[in-house]
């Protein structure tokens, strides 16, 4: 390191990721879902009353329309150093459905930064659908 710059922290780091004007918005949506079909044949007068599945997502803002909402959780620099140019794991979500859309901030992003704020997920026991 050169005479007058400062080593980057990890925590700072991470905020100018954050930063980057090529990012697209981190963003926590609420919407709701159809659900699972329900494959079996079911008699018309015992079907009982269904409901949407309340949803919640986080990711890049890549498409924002009045069709649709898409998020990518993974964004990529080809490169390897320059402009995010890729991403990965896209969720399209119907602007129709949508609840809300809520801002995700740097400080949020990286809550679990700190080696005592989050469980080891190795020994931490992951909660089973139902």
């Amino acid at each position: 390191m050169g005479r007058g710059r400062r080593k980057p922290t990890l925590g700072n780091a991470r905020e100018a990721i954050m930063d980057r004007p090529d990012l697209p918005p981190l963003v926590l949506i609420e919407w709701l879902d159809s659900g699972q079909p329900v494959p079996a044949w079911q008699w018309l007068d015992q079907i009982k009353d269904r409901r949407p599945h309340r949803c919640v997502s986080v990711g890049f803002l890549i498409q924002d329309d009045a069709q649709a909402k898409v998020l990518a959780p993974n964004l990529g620099a080809s490169d390897g150093d320059g402009r995010f140019d890729q991403a990965s794991g896209l969720t399209t979500i119907p602007t129709a459905s949508v609840q809300r859309i809520l801002p995700v901030s740097a400080s949020a992003a990286w809550l679990c930064s700190a080696p005592s704020a989050c469980p080891d997920a190795a020994s931490a026991p992951m909660r089973q659908a139902s």
